[in-house]
């Protein structure tokens, strides 16, 4: 399919028996999808790459520039492959993708597996009127379909036609009971000039979320890994480089030595929150979220503009998380969790249910849980705490235990020397304790908030009715105080309240089985 006929290309013109092609302009796309790949799961190479750089002396610049230049050119090659070996068609509501180079793959989608459909508008798509469109499918732990390349109509149309077949079922079931804060049972795929703003986050937010999430923990941790699995490699230059250019100019004192790696690492850690700021900004810029026909849209992006929407039924609970760093600038991060992806033991499955909302403030989050699951007395609610023989019990087993266990051989072996592993247990304590004060959980009956954390805190607010299993759990020392672990299913996520008081735990599990039984809302 050419350019000007991909232009004018319409939902019925996919169907029929001749292969379709993506514009010319889906090379850039596999080109940079190549580099991203390459980042992701080579970052020890990229490691390695800088090691070359700083160590390989006169002859650097001509090894780096000889990698380009094959880089390059196999960069350009393979676009050029994978975007001819692409060829895609519509038989009936069923798509038809043959894809790859040396590993060839014929795929069959059909609509009714598509559970949610990505519309991307990357910026070198933007000068051809082009988007991408990510088909993902229960089961994938990434999208299983791209359509990169395609006009903006054709991919509204595929997403329209996508989406009202997902709704159809719901459309013959019976009319259920439903409160206020939830939408319709059947509601029209798109979005609406009747959209109702939710939110629209200033960059100045975006740049506390980035200040203030884990990534940067995260990204710190992989760089250091990487840097200390190609250590053996360096070692030798670094230490000849110290010799020839660090020392001449600071002296071989240790303590300056030592200053001087310190300050290293402070200079490493800023860049990395320099970053973290910069892509929370980059992948979040114009955060826009919006309500309209029974489902929330969220607009996310600065290179590659985002759309992504989830059904307000399929929303089976809310994270309000709080990471230590945010709790110093006042902010909760959001995640809807929906149902679809999650539930699965694939942590790559479960982050594609996430349907994050960065940097806000409480009366946000509480005005949202209440239009999600009704409402809910907020400035009332209080928590109640799990009981003190989680810390005594905790301690005793993970920590006072397996001290002494250490402890026997070692002194048998070094003496007195032996005993050190039996401060673990008092080194535990604080942070046991701390552990303790951040369970919490309250019900009304219908929606319940499960409060975990260490530092930071994270409350899970969900329905009751939405609970996919519930068990109820006693050790022979539990049984003996009248205590209970209660664990809850959810979508993409198990709940699990330790040393619960056995009356709140038996309550709580008959409770979510009298509503799973009987409440007529939509669970999904």
């Amino acid at each position: 399919m050419t350019a000007p006929e991909q232009q004018a290309a319409t939902l019925e013109s996919l169907s029929g028996e001749a292969w379709n092609r993506l514009a010319p302009a889906a090379i850039i796309h596999f080109i940079i999808k190549f580099v991203i790949g390459f980042a992701k799961n080579g970052i020890q190479n990229v490691a390695y790459l800088g090691g070359i750089a700083i160590f390989t002396g006169d002859n650097r610049w001509f090894i780096l520039g000889a990698i380009a230049a094959v880089a390059g050119a196999a960069l350009l090659v393979g676009g050029i492959l994978s975007y001819l070996n692409f060829r895609f068609r519509l038989d009936g509501q069923t798509f038809l993708i043959h894809r790859g180079v040396l590993n060839k793959k014929r795929l069959t989608l059909s609509f009714d597996r598509i559970q949610n459909v990505v519309v991307k508008e990357p910026f070198y798509f933007r000068p051809f009127g082009l988007v991408a469109l990510a088909l993902e499918s229960a089961g994938s732990s990434d999208e299983e379909v791209s359509l990169a390349g395609i006009p903006t109509s054709l991919a509204q149309d595929i997403r329209r036609a996508v989406l009202e077949r997902r709704s159809k079922p719901a459309a013959t079931a019976p009319t259920s009971e439903r409160s206020e804060s939830e939408g319709p049972d059947v509601a029209p795929q798109t979005k609406t000039e009747d959209s109702e703003l939710l939110l629209a986050q200033p960059v100045s937010e975006l740049a506390r979320y980035g200040l203030s999430n884990n990534n940067i923990w995260v990204v710190a941790g992989i760089a250091v890994g990487a840097i200390f699995q190609q250590f053996d490699a360096w070692e030798e230059d670094a230490e000849a480089f110290i010799e020839a250019s660090v020392i001449p100019v600071t002296g071989d004192d240790s303590t300056i030595l030592g200053l001087l790696f310190a300050a290293g690492l402070l200079t490493v850690l800023l860049l990395l929150t320099l970053f973290s700021v910069i892509g929370a900004i980059i992948v979040y810029y114009r955060f826009r979220l919006l309500y309209a026909d029974g489902r929330y849209h969220r607009e996310t992006g600065l290179f590659e503009r985002l759309e992504t929407s989830v059904p307000e039924t399929k929303v089976q609970s809310l994270q309000i998380n709080q990471p230590w760093p945010a709790l110093l600038l006042g902010r909760w991060h959001l995640v809807m969790k929906q149902v679809g992806f999650g539930g699965t033991n694939n942590p790559a499955q479960n982050r594609k249910s996430n349907f994050i909302i960065p940097s806000v403030l409480p009366a946000f989050y509480q005005a949202l849980s209440n239009r999600l699951f009704g409402q809910m007395d907020w400035q009332t609610m209080q928590l109640r705490a799990i009981s003190r023989f989680y810390v005594w019990k905790t301690v005793f087993y993970f920590a006072l235990l397996p001290a002494m266990l250490a402890t026997i051989p070692l002194a048998a072996n070094v003496g007195m020397a032996g005993l050190a592993p039996l401060l673990l247990p008092f080194l535990a304590i604080p942070f046991v304790i701390l552990r303790h004060a951040r369970f919490g959980y309250w019900s009304d009956g219908k929606v319940a908030v499960v409060r975990q954390g260490f530092v930071g805190t994270r409350m899970t607010v969900f329905p009751f009715h939405k609970a996919q299993t519930v068990s109820l759990t006693q050790s022979p020392s539990q049984r003996r105080w009248q205590l209970a672990t209660l664990k809850v299913q959810l979508a993409g996520q198990t709940l699990t309240i330790p040393y619960m008081p056995l009356a709140d735990a038996e309550a709580w599990r008959d409770r979510i089985l009298y509503e799973v039984e009987t409440s007529r809302k939509a669970w999904m």
